[in-house]
């Protein structure tokens, strides 16, 4: 899977799905309107108010009648759109499911959220809410947000019950490559649009209802009636347009979640078998209690009987022969297959090669070194971390704790202002919490802030403002910012503003200028070159040799000087407005630009594991994920041994 072209194909579909909710729209309005205006010459030509020039003198009440009804839809479209909001879990939530809790003793919730969570630091984005239908014996799931920071993971009981975990491990990869390739965005809006063009056939059968309650009175027309049946026959060829538009959709991004699924993991018995179990299950994927006519495009396998013609999914034998050609009729299997496991971790003074296009190629696109790799990573957190960044409370002292200066003198510094804020007794637990990053070491802390972020996500938003800002005064209190602390505070920032508004964020792609972004390209893979070498000459080089490869344009000119060095004030506010800038550039660009950005840090030919965490925290605040960087390279050293 290539993440840059899956974000851009996502956006091609979102630009398609206007097109077509407009029509869809007309098409709706237009009938309405027939049927609307055959029922008022109904009843002028019973009062003798026909005639041939019938339409000219109602053609004004028949533009408005359209009118009204393309703003009723768009008005209902936008109610929908506000409602949806909250992003995932307002989805999973209206859907009846029930979160698990961090601290769940049930032996089949723990492994969902240790797959979840495993999949999550693999593939270097926030660990989503998880929940559960419980009242759903087919086995299904479903992704839904606007982005990975309010995402939310649902699955059926049945899929708990029915999987063993490597069969587990393939639906959640398939979720998760919605996540990562922009469908869980692209779903989730395509939620408001049906909706509206639905709700006339809502309004068609709630006056249906009406006509059959009041028929016994005989006060009302045969004219309501005719009205009534007539939206409510509209509103099925609204559902019709609604269920083809859902379908053109998704089709083809089942098949590409399935095919990323089995390259998450290298192995296609897992969502396969998950795939076989469905088809030889009564319940099959269907959801019983659940409403799925809204969320059918969201979910893992179809959640209703429909024509093929309508279904959202492909239908489970292709799907199946793709994954396994051979497959005929052969039972899945119901063993429990074994989780891979990763080598020791490496320390933050282990160096590796990395060539300059491997960032890139795995961008959003773990394989099995990630996932054994964050296999590891979860089952050797330390318990004093882990149950701080699953605690509502502990997580609002972990995060200060990761960013606390690794040098005693200013770390006193910060110290002493938590103290001043927090008191002794929060001060003493960062404290704690800070020695067992450093003892667990760098590879621990993005994994760290991803696992709690779902327990942020649970915290008001006065307390959310008093982290950052907490945040924002211990990266100062020195009067010296690292690039590292500087880019933890700049990514709690954005996950926290995506939070509260994440149907607000919207990426507006503009061609890479090197007149209007020269300047921020130099700031930015200065920041990276000079806190990632020791020596002012080697910076030099590793910023230079990064400009040159995304254009030698950058390194022309008079002002060919490093723009900041370690002592340098103020570059954070500048790299925050270049940061900004460079966010607005099209998803291409930015993967030269990650490219050119990893030819900076491997300028001496080897990365250690902190720098490789550094360029993974600039790479996040890019909106491109990337899982840790030292898994390949062990694989590759286990190859050549």
């Amino acid at each position: 899977m290539d993440f840059f072209q899956a974000q851009a194909e996502s956006r091609r579909h979102t630009r398609r799905l206007v097109a077509l909710y407009l029509l869809a729209t007309l098409a709706v309005a237009a009938a309405v309107t027939a049927i609307l205006g055959t029922a008022l010459w109904w009843a002028d030509s019973s009062s003798l108010n026909g005639g041939p020039d019938w339409l000219a003198r109602r053609g004004s009440t028949l533009v408005a009648i359209a009118t009204g009804v393309i703003v009723f839809i768009g008005i209902a479209s936008l109610f929908r759109i506000l409602v949806l909001r909250d992003g995932g879990s307002r989805v999973a939530r209206e859907m009846g499911a029930t979160p698990v809790p961090p601290d769940t003793q049930d032996p089949l919730r723990r492994r969902l959220r240790n797959v979840v969570e495993e999949m999550s630091i693999a593939s270097g984005v926030p660990v989503p809410e998880i929940f559960v239908l419980e009242r759903e014996p087919g086995i299904n799931a479903f992704a839904a947000g606007y982005g990975p920071e309010d995402a939310a993971v649902a699955v059926t009981r049945g899929t708990l019950e029915q999987l063993n975990r490597d069969e587990l491990q393939g639906v959640i990869a398939h979720e998760f490559s919605h996540i990562l390739n922009g469908d869980m965005r692209l779903n989730i809006r395509l939620m408001g649009p049906l909706f509206g063009i639905m709700v006339v056939g809502l309004v068609g059968r709630s006056l249906m209802r009406n006509v059959r309650v009041s028929s016994r009175s005989r006060s009302r027309g045969g004219g309501i009636v005719i009205v009534a049946l007539g939206l409510a026959i509209i509103g099925y060829v609204g559902v019709l347009f609604a269920r083809m538009i859902k379908a053109g959709v998704s089709r083809q991004r089942e098949y590409l979640a399935d095919a990323c699924a089995v390259q998450f993991t290298r192995q296609a018995d897992g969502i396969s078998g998950a795939l076989k179990k469905i088809l030889g299950l009564s319940e099959r994927s269907y959801l019983q209690r659940a409403e799925s006519e809204e969320v059918s495009h969201m979910l893992f396998a179809r959640g209703a009987r429909l024509a093929s013609l309508f279904a959202t999914h492909p239908p489970l034998p292709q799907r199946i022969r793709r994954l396994d050609p051979a497959w005929e009729t052969e039972t899945a299997s119901q063993g429990e297959a074994p989780v891979a496991t990763a080598g020791s971790l490496p320390d933050d003074i282990s160096a590796f090669a990395l060539a300059p296009a491997e960032p890139v190629a795995l961008a959003g696109n773990p394989g099995p070194e990630e996932l054994a790799t964050a296999h590891t990573l979860h089952r050797h957190v330390p318990p004093l971390l882990y149950d701080a960044a699953h605690s509502n409370q502990g997580a609002l002292l972990l995060v200060p704790a990761l960013v606390l200066h690794p040098d005693a003198i200013p770390r006193r510094e910060q110290l002493n202002y938590l103290h001043s804020q927090l008191g002794s007794a929060r001060t003493t637990t960062i404290e704690e919490l800070f020695a067992g990053v450093t003892r667990a070491g760098p590879a621990y802390r993005l994994p760290l802030l991803d696992l709690s972020f779902p327990a942020l996500r649970n915290r008001p938003d006065a307390q959310l403002d008093y982290l950052q800002e907490l945040v924002h005064t211990l990266v100062h209190a020195d009067g010296r910012v690292e690039l590292f602390e500087y880019a933890l505070a700049r990514l709690l920032g954005t996950a926290i503003t995506r939070l509260r508004q994440p149907a607000s964020v919207v990426s507006r792609a503009k061609s890479l200028s090197i007149d209007k972004h020269g300047e921020d390209l130099r700031l930015l893979f200065a920041a990276l070159a000079v806190h990632g070498h020791a020596a002012a000459t080697d910076a030099r080089s590793a910023w230079a040799a990064g400009l040159a490869r995304v254009s030698p344009e950058l390194m022309s000119g008079q002002n060919v000087e490093l723009p900041m060095t370690p002592g340098t004030n103020g570059w954070q506010d500048r790299l925050d407005q270049a940061m900004d800038k460079l966010l607005r550039t099209r998803l291409s660009e930015r993967r030269s630009i990650i490219e050119a950005l990893t030819v900076t840090a491997l300028h001496d030919g080897r990365i250690t594991v902190a720098e490789s965490e550094l360029l993974r925290v600039v790479c996040a605040t890019l909106d491109c994920p990337l899982p840790p960087l030292y898994a390949e390279a062990a694989r590759r050293d286990r190859e050549t041994a």
